[in-house]
């Protein structure tokens, strides 16, 4: 009896369940505010950063005054930001960008160009719109990329008098960090893969007897 196809996707599934342990994509929460001022140094959240800072805004605030950061912020204390409001990236992978909280330093109307690569193309390319006086909410979607890269420009300046310019703020940023599959998933597979085709051969043989004895 040949199996059925849905017996075969049953299979090859319960072989990578079994086998591949952390082959599946894990979901992880970015808040920074485990880190410290300054840079965000590479392999946070198993990603490489560039131009991505980490700010304190209940200590900023208090020291400089308020800004958007302040406003916009989602777990306390700390957000990330680009400093000088140059384009910063987040790159490593493959991984999803699923979403994220994005909000204006000093400026109204800020215009974030978020764009996801998938190594040197240009998959995703989507413009958002972000002020001072909350975070937004972004759902990107972007979906097995190797890197993103932020680019904030535009906007009116809010009248902060501590400041002006072009950065925006981020929070609880969500990324999957998507895995190789794992030797042991590989192995499961063809293991399954190799007794599907066993059975198989089996039931030819044994219909191919049948056919024998019956002329």
């Amino acid at each position: 009896m040949r199996p059925s196809p849905i017996l075969i996707r049953t299979l090859v599934a319960a072989a990578l369940f079994t086998f591949g342990g952390t082959a599946f994509p894990q979901s992880e929460l970015l808040t920074f505010d485990d880190l410290g001022d300054g840079p965000i140094l590479n392999n946070y959240g198993e990603v490489q950063w560039d131009q991505f800072f980490s700010y304190n805004t209940i200590v900023g605030g208090g020291l400089f005054g308020l800004n958007g950061s302040n406003n916009g912020m989602v777990s306390a204390p700390r957000v990330a930001y680009n400093q000088g409001g140059v384009p910063a990236s987040i790159s490593g992978g493959p991984f999803n960008l699923i979403s994220g909280y994005l909000m204006g330093v000093w400026n109204d109307g800020l215009q974030v160009e978020v764009q996801g690569f998938v190594g040197a193309t240009l998959t995703y390319d989507k413009t958002y719109t972000v002020g001072t006086q909350g975070s937004t909410l972004i759902n990107f979607g972007y979906l097995g990329v190797d890197k993103v890269e932020f680019i904030s420009s535009g906007g009116v300046p809010h009248g902060f008098p501590q400041g002006d310019g072009f950065q925006f703020g981020m929070d609880d940023l969500e990324i999957t960090i998507v895995p190789e599959p794992s030797i042991f998933a590989l192995v499961g597979l063809a293991v399954t893969c190799l007794s599907l085709r066993r059975g198989l051969n089996i039931d030819r043989l044994a219909a191919n007897t049948v056919i024998r004895r019956a002329a």
